[in-house]
């Protein structure tokens, strides 16, 4: 069903690519609309148990796709160094592809909590008042992997 990486020379091992996923400061998000046009954006993300967890608005174009076509690729560029010299780029990256869903209830806690441990790990508690306050105007999605691979290079 998925494509083998043609460089297999480059592939990172699992423990690697989930490092750069665990790691990455954003990752982008692709998905596909009803026209079969493509959209990617980038945003934060959490990685937790398996998961990938986002928040984002009630409605907008990136859920429009989803609820359309739930299938989507989800990209993390760890680091990367242009070296002009060697016309390359040293580089680390992850991408995955899994299928999005709304998280509801006790899913949606869970991932609001990673996403806040991840980035706000110092100010939970107005975190988890900020998640209170905004529950029903906040979203929050996971994309349960399906396959993943790792790339470095340069």
């Amino acid at each position: 069903m998925f494509k083998e990486m043609r460089r297999k020379e480059k592939q990172l091992p699992m423990e690697a690519t989930l490092e750069i996923i665990k790691n990455g400061d954003y990752g982008v998000l692709s998905t596909v609309g009803t026209d079969g046009q493509p959209y990617a954006v980038p945003l934060n993300y959490a990685y937790h148990d398996g998961i990938i967890y986002f928040h984002c608005a009630t409605d907008g174009h990136k859920l429009d796709n989803i609820t359309a076509n739930p299938k989507v690729s989800f990209c993390v560029v760890g680091d990367t160094e242009i070296v002009p010299k060697k016309f390359t780029t040293c580089f680390n990256s992850a991408i995955l592809f899994g299928t999005a869903k709304e998280m509801v209830e006790e899913e949606k806690e869970t991932g609001f909590l990673a996403l806040l441990n991840r980035y706000c790990k110092a100010h939970m508690k107005a975190g988890k008042k900020y998640m209170t306050n905004d529950w029903n105007k906040t979203k929050v999605y996971g994309i349960e992997i399906e396959h993943m691979t790792g790339k470095a290079g340069g």
